[in-house]
């Protein structure tokens, strides 16, 4: 096994959620450098969709906790928090290191140093398990009969036993002995393919051929059922043809509000509308005009601030007044309105104009 550090720093109001690629283990938190707040922050975890609570830490009296969580490779997981304080979380990768059994099925590793294998004494398994690993050659494998029985014949074989006269007597013995024992399982395969084949070869002979009188009837039954089926048919597409076409989905609103910031409302919301000094909370998806995402916040705790005070960049308070729970708009925000001449480095460059997709998911 070995190990290198891991960390993460949760932000208030973000998510980060991921598929594990590595396996590693959870082992402390801790509260950030800067205290923001002197309430409780709890620290969640996601996994197999399931919320789970790690620790909760309290400035002044709990500001760090020792854990165990270990995480393994293919989860998907989220980590945030529930309070307004920075929390860190440090820990380490794992991995197993897999060592080579040095003992097989097959015998001992000196086998692989480049000594003889003794082939008498395998077994079929270890045969197969040596030729997937390269260590023998079937072609060098001799199949049949050995090298030495070359310039054997009938009489050699009479001399020593192996050739000899069966009686009659003898050879209904032999029939009987080799009937009451089992079959090799390839040996009876074949035989009852060629008995299946041999049957059904025998049933084609019995049968009388077709006569045209015959053939024109089972064509005259065909021809019937098809022309059954286009009838029946017939009707399903009148049906199709009849039914209007699906209205087509309205375009998005668009609107233009002081300072250049477009407003397309995608989804309308229900209820009273947002205004400014509530604190609001909002899903969104932060892209630039050429498509990349920079940042999003998608699930789990929506990202919360007080309209109108400032608290994020001025298209965000101007574009977001006035929507309803559960509505969406998209929002594109010219440079001044956003980061202007400074960008935010390295994601965000300067006077870029941003695209930001927006759900307001509750307000208060």
């Amino acid at each position: 096994m070995f190990s290198g550090f891991w960390g993460l720093k949760i932000v208030p109001g973000k998510t980060y959620t991921q598929t594990v690629d590595a396996s590693f283990r959870v082992s402390n938190a801790s509260l950030g450098e800067e205290i923001a707040n002197e309430g409780r922050t709890s620290v969640l975890l996601t996994v197999h969709q399931k919320r789970f609570v790690l620790c909760a830490l309290t400035p002044g009296k709990i500001e760090q906790q020792l854990l165990d969580i270990t995480l393994t490779e293919g989860e998907e997981i989220t980590f945030e928090t529930f309070g307004e304080n920075e929390v860190h979380l440090t820990g380490n990768f794992i991995a197993d290191d897999e060592e080579d059994d040095e003992d097989g099925m097959y015998g001992s590793s000196d086998e692989e140093d480049g000594e003889d294998i003794d082939l008498d004494n395998i077994t079929p398994e270890g045969l197969q398990e040596l030729i997937n690993r390269g260590m023998i050659d079937p072609s060098d494998l001799q199949i049949g009969d050995d090298e030495s029985d070359e310039d054997y014949d009938s009489e050699d074989a009479e001399t020593d036993g192996r050739i000899r006269e069966v009686t009659d007597e003898e050879e209904e013995e032999l029939v009987e002995e080799a009937m009451s024992e089992d079959e090799p399982v390839v040996e009876v395969k074949i035989k009852k393919q060629a008995d299946k084949k041999r049957k059904t070869a025998e049933e084609e002979k019995e049968q009388p051929a077709a006569t045209p009188a015959k053939l024109s009837k089972k064509a005259k039954q065909a021809e019937k059922k098809a022309a059954a089926k286009e009838a029946a048919e017939k009707p399903k597409q009148a049906e199709k043809a009849e039914k209007p076409k699906q209205a087509e989905k309205p375009k998005a609103k668009a609107a233009t509000l002081p300072g250049g910031v477009i407003v397309e409302t995608k989804t309308e919301g229900a209820g009273a509308p947002a205004k400014k000094g509530q604190r609001v909370g909002m899903y969104y998806i932060g892209k630039l005009t050429n498509g990349k995402v920079f940042d999003q916040n998608t699930k789990g705790k929506p990202f919360w601030f007080r309209l109108g005070a400032g608290e994020v960049i001025k298209g965000w308070d101007t574009g977001i007044i006035g929507m309803k729970k559960g509505e969406e708009r998209r929002l594109t925000i010219p440079g001044p309105m956003a980061y202007g001449s400074r960008g935010a480095p390295p994601d965000i460059p300067p006077h870029a104009t941003l695209v930001f997709d927006i759900r307001l998911v509750e307000f208060k």
